[in-house]
Order: C-alpha cells, then structure tokens, then sequence
C-alpha cells in the first residue's frame, strides 16, 4: 500500500466532486492517482449517463465503472457491512478501504485506508478519518478474480 492523497475535496455547490474512495483504490493498487479514474464524477456527468442502452441510477453506474476498472488489472470489488478478525488471520497486515461518515459532514460518505480492520490512512488533507459509529461502517476489499 502506498498512500495518495485525495485530489477533489467534495464541494458540488462549486462544481467539485470528491475522489477519496478513488485515492483509496489508488493506495490499495499502488497506482498513481491519474491512473484511477473518476468514477463518481463519470457517474454524476449530468446524471444522464447511459450504458448499453439503459438507463442506469448514478450510484449504480459508479459501482460498475469501478468494477470494469478493477477487472481490467484482474480484481473485483467486494464490500462488507461487518468486519470479521477471519479475514485478516493472525499474521502480516490485510489492507482495504473503510467507509463511513465524514466528519466534515456526518451526511455524506468518506472513504478511508483502513489496515487489518482499523482505519490507517485518510487521503483526505485534515487526516480526520471517519466519525460515527465503527459498528455502522462498511468494509471494502480487492478481491483477486
């Protein structure tokens, strides 16, 4: 894991879509973050985009976008909404993605380097990781396909 910082701190009001979960996918994959695109702002492109024909809900497409993505460098993505110490075993470090509450605004989501179930890296500037309750938040993962 290499950490990257974040490039979009959200602010829709000023035309800016954050790109935190896009920073983690970079961290996890030890990419450069221009190399991962921008799945949500693709996703939010006037929130008319189509594929194959349908008609597909924003968050819908960003999680297929991500998919194709990932798949293309031979992963999927696997999210959990409860963590189990069986996926990380006894020995070495287990990095993936933790999600949950910012705490710039417990509305909107964040995404966060968690290691070994607990958050590691935040690719946002303040380094305030998540807030609320850690039973609540989910759990992502690389999953070699």
């Amino acid at each position: 894991m290499i950490p990257v910082h974040q490039e979009f701190i959200h602010d829709p009001e000023n035309g800016f879509i954050g790109d935190c979960q896009r920073a983690v996918i970079a961290s996890l994959m030890e990419l450069p973050l221009k190399e991962v695109p921008h799945f949500l702002k693709e996703a939010w492109g006037g929130g008319n985009s189509k594929l194959t024909g349908q008609w597909m809900h924003e968050n819908e497409l960003y999680w297929h976008l991500m998919q194709i993505f990932l798949r293309s460098y031979g992963y999927a993505w696997l999210v959990t909404d409860s963590l189990s110490s069986a996926i990380f075993g006894r020995q070495g470090n287990v990095y993936h993605e933790i999600s949950g509450p910012s705490p710039r605004d417990p509305n909107m989501q964040h995404a966060v380097v968690g290691r070994n179930g607990l958050p590691f890296f935040d690719p946002h500037p303040s380094g305030k990781f998540l807030t609320g309750d850690p039973d609540k938040w989910q759990f992502g993962y690389l999953i070699r396909v």
